[in-house]
C-alpha cells in the first residue's frame, strides 16, 4: 500500500515499479519492490533489512557482467530514475518509522 501511495502522489514516475510478496509474514521480510531503471539492465531492489534491532530500507544493484554505454539524455533519464528511487526509499523509511512510533505509543506502560 505505502508504495501505491508514493507512486500516486508522483506524476513524474517514469520507471517499472512492482512489488513482489513472498509468503506474507507482518514484518520486513514481507515483500520486496523491484524497480526497472530504464537505462540500465541491472536488478534494483529495495527491501527493509533489520539491522540493530530496526527495519532500515536499503537499494540494492546486482552485480552486472557487461558494461553500457549512455548518451547525456541517457544518463540524465538515469539519474531521474536513481532519483526517484532514493525518494522511494526515504519515503519507506519514514513511513516504517512513524508505524513504529505509533506501535510504541499505544503499547501498555
Amino acid at each position: 500500500m505505502w508504495v501505491h501511495d508514493f507512486l500516486t502522489a508522483r506524476d513524474d514516475v517514469a520507471t517499472d515499479v512492482s512489488v513482489l510478496e513472498k509468503d506474507f509474514t507482518a514484518g520486513p521480510d514481507s515483500g520486496m519492490v523491484v524497480v526497472s531503471l530504464r537505462n540500465a539492465s541491472t536488478m534494483t531492489y529495495v527491501q527493509a533489512i533489520v539491522r540493530d534491532g530496526m527495519p532500515r530500507w536499503l537499494v540494492t544493484f546486482e552485480a552486472r557482467n557487461e558494461s553500457f554505454d549512455l548518451d547525456a539524455a541517457g544518463v540524465a533519464r538515469l539519474a531521474h530514475d536513481l532519483s526517484t528511487l532514493a525518494q522511494m526509499c526515504d519515503y519507506l523509511q519514514e513511513r516504517t518509522d512513524a508505524a513504529l512510533a505509533a506501535k510504541a505509543a499505544a503499547a501498555p506502560v
